[in-house]
C-alpha cells in the first residue's frame, strides 16, 4: 500500500476470549433460559448483557431490580446485598457465562439467529421494512479481509439480488465511496469501508415507549469472542452517507476455521 493511501479500518482481537482447536467447551445446562439477571462486579457488562441475551435470558440489569432469579457476580464472593435483596436468587460466577455461550453460540450468524429466537428484531433502526439478511463464511483472499468482502461483493446471488439501478442521477460522490460495478447486472453501486458498519445495527425485544434494545455497540462487543480480526463496510445505491437504499456488512476472520463469516443487514427506506 502506498504510504498516500488512507490505512483501511481493522481491528484485531486478542484471543483471551476464544475457544483454542481442539478445546471445545464442556458440555453445560443453559442456566441462563428464561431467567432474571442481575449482574454485578464484571468487567464488560454489556458483554455480558448481549451474551446472556442470546443465551435466552429474560431480562439482565447491572442495577438492583424489583425481581432477579440469577445472580451473575465476578467477585470472589457474592455482594451481601445482592444476596439480600434476592435471598432466593441462583448463583452462578461470572467466568461461567462465556464458556456457555460458546457452547451454545459458535458463530456470529449463531448469534443474531439465537437473538431473534429469543423474540429480538435485528435491524437497523431507520429501515422502514423487514431487513433483510445475508450470513456468508468463504476463505480468506490473499490474507486480507478486505479483500475478502470485495470478492463477498462481486461473488454473492445475494448482492445481486439486491442491488438495482438507481431511480435518481448521481450528482456527487463523497470521498469515501469508491464504485463497484456487480458482475452480471451491469449497476454501479458503491463501498465505503467502516470498521464499526455494524455500529448502527440493533435488536429490539417488546413494544410501546421503552422497548428492550442493545445497542449497535453493546450488540457487537461480541467480536472478540468469534473473530481474530474484523471490519466493515457500507454498499449503498448512492455514494453518500445518507443514501436511503443499501446494506451495512460486518465480517471476521474465525478464530478457529481462519475462514471469513460475517453478515450483511439491509438498510432500505420504502
Amino acid at each position: 500500500m502506498n504510504s498516500d493511501q488512507p490505512m483501511l479500518p481493522l481491528k484485531r482481537h486478542p484471543t483471551r476470549l476464544h475457544v483454542q482447536a481442539g478445546k471445545a467447551p464442556a458440555s453445560a445446562v443453559n442456566f441462563a433460559a428464561g431467567k432474571s439477571a442481575y449482574v454485578v462486579e464484571v468487567d464488560d457488562y454489556a458483554l455480558h448483557r448481549s451474551m446472556l441475551y442470546a443465551l435466552g435470558a429474560k431480562s439482565v440489569a447491572n442495577k438492583m431490580m424489583a425481581h432477579a432469579d440469577l445472580i451473575v457476580h465476578g467477585g470472589a464472593a457474592v455482594p451481601p446485598k445482592a444476596r439480600a435483596k434476592y435471598p432466593s436468587g441462583e448463583l452462578v460466577r461470572a467466568d461461567a457465562v462465556l464458556p456457555l455461550f460458546r457452547q451454545e453460540v459458535r458463530s456470529f450468524a449463531e448469534y443474531v439467529r439465537a437473538l431473534q429466537r429469543h423474540g429480538f428484531t435485528v435491524r437497523n433502526p431507520s429501515d422502514e421494512g423487514g431487513a433483510k439478511l445475508d450470513f456468508f463464511e468463504m476463505p480468506l483472499v490473499d490474507g486480507s479481509l478486505h479483500a475478502t468482502l470485495l470478492q463477498y461483493l462481486g461473488d454473492s446471488p445475494f448482492i445481486r439480488k439486491f442491488v438495482r439501478k438507481q431511480h435518481f442521477p448521481i450528482e456527487e460522490r463523497e470521498a469515501a465511496y469508491v464504485p463497484f460495478e456487480v458482475p452480471g447486472g451491469g449497476v454501479t453501486w458503491y463501498y465505503a469501508w467502516v470498521g464499526d458498519a455494524w455500529g448502527r445495527v440493533s435488536a429490539q425485544r417488546g413494544e410501546g415507549d421503552y422497548p428492550l434494545e442493545i445497542k449497535g455497540d453493546q450488540l457487537m462487543r461480541v467480536e472478540p469472542v468469534f473473530w481474530t480480526q474484523s471490519t466493515g463496510m457500507y454498499f449503498y445505491e448512492y455514494p453518500h452517507v445518507d443514501s436511503i437504499s443499501g446494506l451495512f456488512i460486518q465480517a471476521g476472520v474465525d478464530a478457529l476455521t481462519g475462514r471469513v463469516n460475517g453478515a450483511a443487514i439491509s438498510r432500505v427506506w420504502t
